[in-house]
């Protein structure tokens, strides 16, 4: 049961009814996330704007998926694996790799290098190393991505920790997730 109030499309006005419109019409669906988020419009609408600018870059939809379903396993956020595993199928990443993905075995060296990568940023007190950063631009990855991947698992970051305190309800069309 969340612990914010849960802010409903039909009845929000203003800045939050925009941002939910964007989300309806980019997703087809509102999430519980997004009804707790909206709990504060500036947040909303920074969170909103930052998903937006995820989009414009270099990543694939499939890479942004990736990042944030590795932050989500390794955040330990039900919402936010349940969530990341249905739009990484919608964006092509078939189930055996998010799953190799959430344990950090993915079998494509580009996806491998890139959660190597994200396991290193997200560790407690971890310092990515001059080694890392090669590592991963061997795999493919210049700057620009380099500084999208770490974009997005801050963006995920944000969502992992905001699920615990909202102690967000899995939305009822996410797949089951172990």
């Amino acid at each position: 049961m969340p612990r914010l109030n849960v802010v409903q499309f039909e009845t929000s006005g203003g800045k939050v009814k925009e941002v939910f419109d964007e989300i309806l019409q980019a997703r087809g669906w509102i999430g519980n996330i997004h009804r707790g988020i909206a709990n504060s419009p500036a947040v909303f609408d920074g969170f909103w704007q930052i998903h937006k600018a995820l989009k414009r870059g270099k990543l694939s939809p499939a890479e942004v998926e990736a990042v944030r379903l590795i932050v989500s396993e390794e955040y330990g956020c039900r919402y936010c694996v349940a969530a990341h595993t249905m739009l990484g199928k919608r964006f092509g990443l078939p189930d055996g790799e998010m799953i190799a993905l959430r344990r950090g075995t993915p079998a494509d060296p580009k996806l491998r290098a890139l959660a190597a990568f994200v396991r290193k940023l997200m560790a407690p007190k971890g310092t990515v190393s001059d080694r890392d950063v090669e590592e991963i631009r061997n795999a493919g990855y210049n700057d620009a991505l380099i500084t999208e991947l770490v974009f997005a698992a801050a963006l995920t970051v944000f969502t992992n920790l905001f699920n615990r305190v909202h102690d967000t309800p899995l939305d009822d069309l996410f797949p089951p997730v172990a």
